[in-house]
């Protein structure tokens, strides 16, 4: 009832295909060699008389070929509609003609077989065609999909990375400019652009002040002074504290200064320095050519300025501190307030920043790791139930499977080193074997554990900072040491916790003094001095040239 219509529908498509119009005149040739006397008024039953043929068993093959030509160009129904006729063509013949009606029935039911035959091989062949076309749709959307998932874990790992780097620098001094400078030097790297400036803004005149730059003239920074709140680009960010995109700098009608022409400034992204809720400055990065900006690097950008805006509040905090702690500096208390509270505004900062590892970690976890696995597992059935793909396209869905499950490998990595899950569950020694069993697995070196004492937990902040230290000690031996082994060592007190760490590597000048160490470029053991100093603790530090390098880290309990 319903193939009718369907049948219908496709008739006048078929009639005005040439492939049609060359089936009916196959059929009218085979019909003219099929009844000679009748149609041509000739003497001999059949035009292959000449050759000594008389049985009409080569007409009855040349019907072969509409109904094979049928078959192929429109399908097994009209190849099969081409036998049915065909079949009428020749019975007339069989059964009012012919002299040998058992042979020209079998011959007749031969031309039928074959012609079935040949349209089944043709539609079998047409649905495996089918069938692998549409396992290689699905290889390329998976093999989309992956690259939209590679593409996404890269970015994050570039913001994760950028904002390490740049929580690293901003927590390395109080010192305001070299919060800055350091900070705007990273922002131009991770951002991949020519020009970085940041504003500050001085809350008694309301105007920013250009303190550190890179990439533009002396001329362009003067000709910036004096800039009030709500003037220009920077001025208009610091206003609204809203981030501000401009893709055409020349001709967009806010611009106030002729210096940023005369820069050749063309596209600038602006993203206010925030602190406790408030416009403290602001962060420009630009470029002279076009640039398109992606959320992402917006949402980077702006996280980025976060960090900067309450290292530079800190900064101040201490600046002001520091300047009442000089005029009444025979008060122990203040200088002990003083000290608390830089100790308390550095803590706030490691917090947030492993505040944003956690979430990150969690993020990969709990959405990319997943997606990433669901992907692996839809390759591996599609490898299994494609039993019709050629090699070549096995092997493609194999690889992007070992693709997909080194991504997910590095994934879970870079997830645990944010922040391994096992720090929070089963505390500092299991995390430090974790770690120690992964460096080595990846990177080679022969790694020892030992514990001393008797073993007990320690307060989560504690176990923190003692983890940090020893995954940023390790991960200074495998990346600059050169070491072929190294030990670790925790030791467990009655009042304090000594963890130590030491390779047999190249080892390096000490500067003479621990606080000097950020200023000869080693702002990972500087940062780990931050660490336990946030704790009440302390780091010790033993190298020479060609000796190794020994760390050791004491808290206290």
């Amino acid at each position: 009832m319903h193939m009718a219509p369907y049948i219908l529908s496709r008739v006048p498509r078929i009639i005005y295909s040439g492939h049609f119009w060359l089936v009916v005149a196959m059929f009218a040739i085979g019909i003219v060699f099929h009844y000679p006397q009748q149609i041509l008024a000739t003497s001999s039953p059949s035009l292959f008389s000449f050759l000594g043929l008389t049985r009409h068993a080569m007409e009855r093959v040349l019907f072969l070929l509409p109904v094979t030509y049928a078959g192929f160009y429109f399908g097994i129904k009209a190849g099969l509609a081409s036998l049915a006729v065909a079949l009428v063509i020749m019975l007339p013949r069989v059964f009012l003609i012919s002299l040998y009606l058992p042979d020209a029935l079998l011959e007749i039911g031969g031309i039928i077989i074959i012609g079935g035959l040949v349209n089944l091989w043709f539609e079998g062949y047409r649905r495996e065609k089918s069938r692998r076309q549409q396992v290689l749709s699905k290889l390329e959307a998976a093999q989309q999909e992956l690259q939209s998932h590679v593409q996404v874990i890269r970015s994050r790992e570039k913001r994760l990375a950028a904002l390490n780097e740049v929580s690293a620098i901003v927590s390395q001094s109080l010192e305001l400019q070299a919060i800055l400078d350091a900070a705007i030097s990273k922002v131009r790297e991770v951002m991949e652009v020519e020009v970085a400036l940041a504003f500050l803004l001085d809350e008694e005149t309301q105007e920013l002040e250009l303190k550190a730059y890179q990439g533009v003239s002396e001329e362009f920074a003067a000709g910036l002074k004096g800039l009030k709140v709500s003037e220009g680009f920077n001025g208009r960010v610091a206003q609204t504290g809203e981030p501000l995109l401009v893709e055409d700098t020349s001709h967009d009608p806010r611009l106030t200064r002729e210096a940023v022409k005369q820069e050749g400034l063309h596209c600038q992204l602006i993203v206010p320095l925030k602190a406790k809720g408030k416009v403290v400055g602001t962060l420009c990065v630009a470029t002279r050519e076009p640039r398109q900006f992606l959320v992402e690097e917006i949402e980077l950008l702006s996280h980025v300025a976060n960090h900067i805006g309450v290292a530079v509040e800190n900064s101040r905090l201490y600046q002001k501190e520091h300047m009442m702690a000089e005029q009444i500096a025979r008060d122990a208390t203040m200088e002990k307030q003083m000290k608390e509270n830089l100790r308390f505004y550095l803590q706030q900062v490691t917090r947030a920043q492993e505040e944003e590892r956690r979430r990150i970690a969690r993020e990969l976890h709990d959405d990319t790791a997943q997606d990433l696995v669901v992907l692996s597992r839809r390759l591996d059935s599609l490898i299994s139930t494609a039993d019709h793909l050629s090699p070549q396209d096995t092997s493609r869905l194999e690889a992007l499977r070992q693709q997909t499950d080194r991504i997910l490998d590095g994934v879970h990595r870079f997830s645990q080193d944010l922040r391994p899950s096992v720090l929070d569950d089963l505390g500092l020694l299991p995390a430090l074997e974790w770690l120690t069993a992964d460096l080595t697995h990846h990177f080679g070196i022969a790694i020892t554990m030992g514990v001393l004492g008797s073993v007990h937990r320690s307060p989560p902040e504690t176990e923190l900072v003692l983890f940090r230290i020893a995954q940023e000690a390790l991960r200074n031996v495998w990346k600059h040491s050169g070491a072929s082994r190294a030990w670790i060592t925790v030791e467990f007190g009655d009042n304090k916790t000594i963890l130590t760490v030491k390779d047999n590597g190249k080892g390096f000048e000490l500067p003479e003094r621990i606080g000097d160490l950020a200023s000869i470029g080693k702002l990972g053991l500087a940062g780990m001095q931050e660490r336990a100093q946030l704790i009440g603790g302390r780091l010790m530090l033993q190298s020479e040239p060609g000796k190794g390098t020994t760390v050791v880290a004491e808290v206290p309990i």
